[in-house]
């Protein structure tokens, strides 16, 4: 009866641990910093290299989309050093996400604090981060100040942080499926 009840017990515990386990996401700490390179898709001749500092928290989930909280800053585009969103790497859509600035303008005048919105580009990668790429965005201001854009598949800029030269960087766009169809 004594070894019964200790199976029953050790058995209970298991599935706690389990259940623990798959509910539960422990975030993983990201400090990063990179040499990447911007490529232009129509201009074989257009290379910038930058340094992209990435710090925050990455959750990865098991039953709902990955997450991404803190800072990725690229600091020759200056908005990059304000306020980021949180980005959720959709499952269904090839572990994507916008990349959203948010940046004060001032206080209305009923005192509340008039925020904005930069609509920077968005980011490709795999789980953890690893071979992100950020997609840039061409922009233009809308009516109510906000920043927005979109991707031009045949023109568009993109960084490719971890690489050196532009083949390597349109090797890993490849994977991704960015490149401009021929």
């Amino acid at each position: 009866m004594k070894t019964l009840y200790a199976k029953i017990i050790k058995k209970a515990i298991y599935i706690l641990f389990i259940a623990f386990v798959l509910i539960y996401t422990i975030p993983f700490p990201i400090n990063k910093e990179s040499d990447a390179v911007e490529i232009k898709l129509d201009d074989p001749a257009y290379l910038e290299t930058h340094k992209i500092y990435i710090s925050g928290k990455y959750r990865l989930n098991l039953f709902t989309d990955n997450t991404f909280q803190g800072e990725i800053s690229v600091p020759e585009y200056e908005l990059t050093s304000n306020e980021m969103e949180r980005l959720q790497f959709i499952k269904g859509i090839d572990h994507e996400s916008p990349l959203v600035y948010t940046y004060k303008e001032g206080v209305d005048t009923d005192g509340r604090l008039i925020t904005k919105y930069y609509h920077f580009g968005k980011i490709v990668s795999r789980p953890l981060l690893y071979r992100m790429v950020i997609v840039l965005y061409e922009q233009y201001e809308g009516k109510d100040g906000d920043y927005g854009g979109h991707f031009n598949n045949n023109t568009g800029h993109c960084i490719v942080p971890f690489v050196s030269d532009r083949e390597e960087a349109l090797k890993i766009l490849e994977k991704y499926d960015i490149l401009p169809s021929k």
